[in-house]
């Protein structure tokens, strides 16, 4: 299964304070172009506002072929931040009494649909834009046709089926889980509301006010002239369309329409749309025992004694980043058309006292350069050559071969695809998510014998792999002899209980409510642990497991959390 939109990590962002710059510093634009000249991004554009000042800095090309560099007007993917417009969009409507946040959804769907309820609590406006609604991270009728383009055929009808289906796991507002579906929906109840599609609202409430000339869903002629190609694991990928979902990521930019919509946010300028900005900033979820709290789509790091607002984005080729110190009018854009993470250059220019890094360049590279020249098989070799002699030079994580052969089986170069997922099986043997791909590849050149036994050992890996369950009930596997929950006592839950070491200063603190088995990083929200066995258990928010160990005298001294194919053990410390 391809990871289709990752903006939010597990492990969230939280450093000390530092002063802030006023410029884009050396170290920053060092750093920019050491990125770029290692492959790993292909083009990066940065903004610092400071007011009505704002100093660029773009390096890198467009794309890998005609040389064309990347400037202010470069137009890219922001992927999520389209989160934040969706809610401003949200707020100018409460602002203007059509609209109340303890407003059902319900009141604003088709009375076909069927909204689920748990509890006697219906979901709400603001369950939806505070990630708290209980929907899932995406629905489980996600079945892409072109997986290089996966959210153009999810279609307001695809909405409401899964609506209709969906039982809650949770009782609504009760925590924060982020949620594509859920804000796509929103974005769409929009639409119904006002009689308007999302790009004509868009640009009616912000493009237009702001005038931002080159934000849109649809590439206007002058913004397909300068639009920075998307790339993944250094080649060129396509460009995703958003339709029924447009309000969770569907928006293209450009850095100067960027720094114009921060200005706004700031109140450095104060166009129709400034006051639902504001009530967009302030806090409308919080969790006081996890230390965790969001706007509506905006999210919160601190720094000292400074609270940065920011949201990130992701789509299949492209990164960004913005965010403003709350109270002051210091602000930052970055965006990048590769799929190499750039939200670290965004905080480091707001105050991050760590040194940047240059990521290492992703072993895909070098593997799709060795296929091109000489074939798969010369590749496989390469690959596992470099995986034993310099497995700390290239980055080696599960991802980067998944989508390289992704890539592939969009172009129905099968057999290339099936060799990289099978690679990729091997080098990952305990991680879920390779041998859900290698399913989806056998199933899709008709050995659904092999996709069984792929999509069977993924769902023992990680249970809560609602895909794979769908998929093998879709080819007759009888669905009570598929993963269940083990039931743990609590007395042994009990024993689980503790602070966890990750890392100096990165806690993971468990605890217990009756039979609930309780995660949280230092941090982060607290999360909810399910017994795949007596002592292991899996995430729901994320692809994560937990494998917790009792030292000789049968006492629980460690754990491991299993994330991305790492294996990454804490010590007991409490």
């Amino acid at each position: 299964m391809k990871n289709l939109f990752v903006s939010i990590c597990l492990i969230m962002t939280v450093f000390i304070g530092h002063a802030q710059e006023t410029t884009i510093t050396t170290e920053v634009k060092e750093n920019i172009q050491a990125r770029v000249e290692s492959g790993e991004n292909v083009g990066i554009s940065v903004a610092f506002v400071n007011g009505d000042r704002v100093d660029f800095y773009n390096y890198g090309t467009t794309d890998l072929k005609q040389n064309v560099q990347v400037d202010e007007h470069s137009v890219y993917e922001i992927g999520s931040i389209s989160k934040v417009f969706t809610c401003i969009m949200l707020a100018d409507e409460v602002l203007k009494g059509r609209m109340k946040l303890s407003d059902p959804i319900a009141n604003y769907l088709p009375k076909t649909v069927t909204v689920p309820i748990r509890n006697g609590r219906e979901i709400t406006l603001l369950d939806l834009a505070t990630h708290t609604s209980a929907l899932p991270r995406m629905p489980d009728n996600f079945n892409p046709k072109d997986p290089r383009n996966p959210y153009v055929d999810y279609t307001p009808e695809l909405i409401y089926e899964f609506m209709s289906s969906y039982e809650l796991t949770r009782d609504i507002g009760s925590e924060y889980e982020y949620s594509n579906y859920a804000m796509g929906l929103l974005g769409h109840i929009l639409e119904l509301h006002t009689g308007k599609s999302y790009e004509e609202l868009l640009i009616e409430k912000i493009a237009h006010p702001c005038n931002m000339i080159s934000t849109r869903l649809v590439l206007t002629d002058s913004m397909k002239n300068h639009l920075a190609k998307p790339h993944a694991q250094g080649v060129e990928v396509s460009n995703w369309d958003l339709t029924g979902l447009a309000g969770a990521g569907g928006i293209r930019s450009t850095t100067a329409d960027m720094v114009r919509f921060l200005q706004a946010n700031m109140g450095v300028s104060h166009p129709a749309i400034f006051e639902a900005m504001q009530l967009s900033q302030q806090v409308a979820y919080e969790n006081e025992a996890n230390q965790f709290k969001i706007g509506l789509g905006w999210h919160y790091a601190q720094n000292g004694d400074d609270t940065i607002i920011w949201h990130n984005g992701a789509t299949a080729g492209y990164k960004s980043f913005t965010g403003f110190i709350e109270g002051t009018q210091k602000g930052v854009v970055v965006l990048g058309n590769a799929d190499t993470d750039i939200g670290r250059i965004g905080m480091k220019l707001l105050g991050d006292p760590r040194p940047l890094e240059v990521p290492k360049p992703s072993i895909a590279t070098i593997v799709n350069k060795e296929i091109d020249a000489n074939g798969i098989e010369s590749a496989i070799k390469l690959y596992k050559q470099l995986q034993v002699e310099q497995s700390d030079a290239y980055k080696f994580d599960e991802n980067q071969l998944n989508t390289l052969a992704y890539q592939y089986l969009g172009e129905d170069n099968n057999k290339v695809a099936l060799e990289l997922f099978k690679l990729n099986v091997a080098s990952f043997p305990d991680a879920s998510n390779p041998y859900d791909s290698l399913g989806e590849a056998y199933l899709k050149v008709g050995d659904t014998t092999q996709a069984i036994t792929n999509y069977k050992k993924s769902l023992e890996l990680n249970p809560a792999n609602d895909n794979a369950k769908n998929v093998l009930i879709e080819l007759g596997v009888d669905k009570s002899k598929l993963t269940k929950d083990v039931d743990v006592s609590e007395e042994m839950l009990e024993t689980y209980c503790g602070q966890y070491e990750l890392q100096p200063g990165f806690i993971i603190t468990v605890t217990r409510i009756e039979k609930q088995l309780l995660a949280q990083a230092t941090g982060q929200p607290q999360f909810e642990l399910f017994a795949s066995d007596y002592n292991k258990f899996y995430l729901k928010v994320v692809e994560a497991q937990v494998t917790f160990h009792a030292n000789d005298k049968g006492k629980i001294d460690s754990l491991t959390l299993h994330q991305n194919g790492q294996n990454m053990p804490a010590k007991r410390i409490e």
